[in-house]
């Protein structure tokens, strides 16, 4: 008989699994990419936040912000150089590949949405 802490473990031992396999095809410096972007993303500034320049706020109101961009293109780069390293790849690697680059265009696409409410508000 199975009891509810059972079957809580399974269900963490089976995200494990599949985190760790979506974490090896991504590899560390992608891993951290993503990851990073990620963190950028949560700290994104809302569209009627008005820039500090003192304090806290300049950290959340400038700084995150102006690492939107970098990782930006950095995604963007990496996606791009993957697609050229498909085109000579076996099956599974460009299997790996392809995981690769949706994500990477996903994560892409989400920074751009979060951050653009802030930056229609700054050019206006």
């Amino acid at each position: 008989m199975m009891t509810d802490s059972s079957d809580s473990q399974g269900f963490a031992g089976a995200l494990a699994t599949v985190l760790g396999g979506y974490l090896r095809a991504l590899g560390p410096l992608r891993a951290a990419l993503l990851l990073f972007t990620a963190v950028v993303i949560v700290l994104a500034p809302g569209g009627d936040t008005v820039p500090e320049y003192e304090g806290t706020g300049f950290f959340f109101t400038i700084v995150v912000p102006v690492m939107a961009p970098l990782f930006l293109s950095g995604l963007l780069l990496d996606a791009l150089m993957s697609r050229v390293l498909m085109d000579g790849a076996s099956g599974e690697r460009q299997q790996q590949l392809r995981v690769v680059i949706r994500s990477e265009l996903i994560a892409a696409l989400v920074l751009v949405v979060v951050y653009l409410p802030y930056l229609i508000s700054i050019f206006q």
